[in-house]
């Protein structure tokens, strides 16, 4: 094969990978499609979880999905958002699991009431499942950012790098930078504004 040229695996869409799925042949595709979304996929899951071996295997519960399931998806829609839905309802699926573990009795014994029983009857809180929620909506959205706007966001916001930083290292100007972060700001709270009026106060990435 010559020095330059891509695989061609490479060059197939989402769904033609999926087609040959479809058609018999799962080891190729498969690990295409790990390689194109397995990282986005384990951070928004993450986000989620805030547990990072934890997000390791429920990403590759998600690729064992695909694997097992791929007919479900039907060709001519979005996969992306389709595998996106798949790891979201997966990390929802281990929240729900986690929550319903038996809490061991020490760690109730300093409530503030000091009544343990109750603490042991009252049913488990849905705010994690909120701000869960809200994670994955937040990484979706945050991945359907123009590439422009995305990269400022993830430097200086994400990173915590000042804009100056962030200017030198994308070849911008420092006002650039600072537009871009408040355009990528304004589409992300547009894309969240039903997920954010859930929450007790808007995350910090939000904020100035």
């Amino acid at each position: 094969m010559d020095v330059g040229v891509p695989p061609l695996v490479d060059l197939l869409t989402d769904e033609d990978l999926i087609a040959r799925m479809q058609a018999g042949e799962t080891a190729a595709p498969l690990t295409e499609l790990e390689r194109r979304y397995g990282k986005r996929l384990y951070h928004m899951v993450r986000g989620m979880l805030r547990d990072a071996h934890l997000a390791q295997d429920v990403t590759q519960e998600v690729f064992q999905k695909v694997l097992l399931k791929y007919d479900l998806y039907r060709l001519g829609t979005n996969f992306r958002a389709w595998i996106f839905e798949v790891a979201r309802n997966q990390a929802l699926t281990a929240i729900r699991a986690r929550q319903r573990r038996p809490r061991p009795v020490s760690s109730l014994a300093t409530a503030a009431d000091g009544n343990v029983f109750e603490m042991l009857a009252a049913p488990a809180t849905d705010r994690g499942l909120e701000e869960a929620e809200f994670m994955a909506a937040f990484q979706q959205a945050l991945d359907e950012l123009p590439p422009h706007y995305r990269s400022v966001f993830e430097l200086c916001v994400r990173q915590e790098r000042t804009y100056e930083d962030a200017g030198k290292e994308l070849g911008l100007p420092t006002g650039t930078v600072a537009i871009r972060i408040m355009r990528a700001r304004k589409r992300l709270f547009t894309a969240l504004r039903e997920h954010l009026g859930r929450l007790r106060r808007p995350p910090a990435c939000f904020q100035a």
